[in-house]
């Protein structure tokens, strides 16, 4: 009983990751959990407003809208409304705006003197950054642990800047942008 009960508390977020809509990993979940708040928003978003949501495109926004336009699935939608899991955005996503990694992003690679690859992910997520998997001109930063992998090149052949720990640390602590 306490384990159903804990799940009525998901955040939207990981409730997004869990139905499977083609083309929504984590970090877009995330993103739309940010610009929709809730899951009846997001089931009448049309792909128009869908592709303002940064890395939402064409293929991605017909994924979403192909997902919620299934009746299989508006079924399973009203199972869990009745079953009391409606979750909203989390208020950490509401008030992102504020946090000092926003509109950044980060790809990790290393091994991270104290943080696990997953506890740096969700480091930077909780504090309004984004981290993806691999290096872009868009990417913000490099986040470089113990024996990285080729990221490190790409990064440098792109110019992203690199930070290590301590210097995720000094970032999310507002010393240095």
């Amino acid at each position: 009983m306490a384990a159903i009960e804990a799940s009525r508390g998901q955040p939207l977020a990981t409730v997004l990751t869990a139905l499977g809509i083609r083309g929504v990993g984590e970090t877009m979940a995330l993103d739309l959990a940010s610009a929709f708040g809730d899951l009846d928003a997001l089931s009448k978003a049309t792909a128009e407003e869908l592709e303002k949501v940064e890395g939402v495109g064409p293929n991605t926004s017909a994924a979403v809208r192909d997902w919620f336009d299934r009746a299989s699935n508006r079924r399973l939608l009203e199972k869990l409304r009745r079953a009391g899991v409606w979750p909203r955005a989390s208020s950490k996503s509401a008030s992102r705006a504020a946090q000092m990694l926003e509109g950044l992003s980060f790809v990790v690679t290393g091994t991270l003197p104290t943080l696990s690859r997953e506890d740096a992910k969700s480091l930077i997520q909780a504090h309004g950054g984004k981290v993806v998997s691999s290096v872009s001109r868009k990417t913000s930063y490099l986040v470089v642990g113990e024996s990285p992998g080729s990221k490190v090149d790409e990064a440098r052949k792109l110019g992203v800047p690199e930070v290590d720990e301590a210097g995720l640390q000094k970032l999310i602590a507002g010393r240095s942008r």
